[in-house]
C-alpha cells in the first residue's frame, strides 16, 4: 500500500491559468513544498510554466513532482469533442515528459445559466458520454495516459444519480473517476457509503471536507454555489461533517495504491492566507498515518 499524499492549486485559491489575484506560481511550488508535499497537480494550464524543461527544473528544484493535471471544458457543445482534443495535445506532451499519468476532465459549469439548465436531455447526456468515452480512449492508446472524470457542483455530471450514469455509460478501461469528497457531500449525498460501493472505480482521491453550517444555510437561502465557495464552505479536514479518520482506514484496509491530494476551494483569496491552512491539513492527515 503506498498512498501519495499531495496537494493542488485549487488549495491555494487558483483556478484560472493569469488572475492577479491568485499567488503567483514561483510563491505557490515554495509553499507546497514548505506545508511538506511532495506530489502537486499542475492546474490550469499555464498557471505553472508550460516550458517543460523550465517545469521540470521548477519541481526538482523543490523535490516535487506532478500527481496530475486537471481540464475543465464544456462538454456539451457540439464541437465539444473536436476542441477538447486540441486543448489537450500540449498537455498529454507535458504529462508524458514529466512521467504524469492522471488526466482529470471536468464539464465547464459556467456554461449553464440555471441549476435546472445543467441537467442534460438525453441525447445531450449521450454526446457527453461519447465525448468522454473517446477522450479515454484516445489519451490511453495514443499517450498511455489514464482519464479521470471529475464531478463537480453545478456541472451536468454532479449528483450521485448522474456520477452511477456516467459510470455505467463509459467503459471502465478508459474512464474512471477521480472522486471529490466535498463536491459529493454538497450534493446531500454520502461520500464514505459512495466510497465503499465504487472504490474499484476510484483510483486518484481530492480529499476536501464540507463546513455543513455553512452549507445548510446556503441551500436555505439559494445561495449560488460560487458565492457559497467564497464563504468558506470547503474546509479543513478535521473541521466539517467527513471523517477522514474513517476514510483513510477504508483505504488502507484496501491496500489502496493510489493519490489523496488535497484541495480546498476558495478562490479567490489573499496570499497569505493558503499556507497556514496547508500546513494544517498536511499535520492534520501525518496524524492519521499519512
Amino acid at each position: 500500500m503506498t498512498i501519495h499524499v499531495g496537494t493542488a492549486p485549487d488549495a491555494w485559491g487558483v483556478w484560472y491559468a493569469e488572475d492577479p489575484r491568485q499567488t503567483p506560481w514561483e510563491r505557490y511550488l515554495n509553499e507546497v513544498a514548505r506545508a511538506g508535499y511532495a506530489w502537486t497537480e499542475l492546474g490550469p494550464w499555464g498557471y505553472l510554466p508550460t516550458d517543460r524543461a523550465q517545469l521540470n527544473d521548477a519541481l526538482a528544484s523543490r523535490n516535487l513532482a506532478l500527481c496530475g493535471a486537471a481540464v475543465v471544458h464544456p462538454l456539451a457543445q457540439p464541437d465539444a469533442l473536436k476542441t477538447l482534443s486540441d486543448r489537450l495535445a500540449p498537455l498529454c506532451e507535458t504529462l508524458v515528459a514529466t512521467r504524469t499519468p492522471w488526466l482529470l476532465l471536468m464539464d465547464d459549469s459556467d456554461v449553464y445559466a440555471t441549476r435546472e439548465a445543467r441537467i442534460a436531455a438525453p441525447e445531450t447526456w449521450q454526446h457527453i458520454m461519447r465525448v468522454i468515452t473517446e477522450t479515454g480512449r484516445r489519451v490511453a492508446q495514443s499517450y498511455g495516459l489514464h482519464l479521470l472524470i471529475h464531478p463537480h457542483v453545478g456541472t451536468a455530471i454532479e449528483t450521485e444519480e448522474e456520477i452511477v450514469r456516467l459510470m455505467a455509460d463509459t467503459p471502465a478501461e478508459f474512464v474512471k473517476l477521480c472522486f471529490d469528497f466535498g463536491h459529493h457531500a454538497y450534493t446531500g449525498a454520502n461520500a464514505l457509503a459512495f466510497m465503499r460501493s465504487y472504490a474499484d472505480r476510484i483510483p486518484y482521491y481530492h480529499f476536501k471536507n464540507l463546513d455543513g453550517v455553512i452549507h445548510a444555510r446556503a441551500m436555505a437561502d439559494g445561495t449560488p454555489f460560487m458565492d457559497v465557495f467564497q464563504n468558506g464552505v470547503m474546509c479543513e479536514l478535521d473541521k466539517g461533517i467527513m471523517d477522514f479518520a474513517s476514510i483513510v482506514s477504508f483505504l488502507k484496509e484496501r491496500n489502496f495504491d493510489g493519490f489523496a491530494v488535497v484541495e480546498q476551494d476558495m478562490y479567490p483569496c489573499p496570499p497569505e492566507k493558503p499556507f497556514p491552512i496547508a500546513l494544517h491539513n498536511r499535520a492534520v492527515l501525518k496524524q492519521l498515518g499519512l
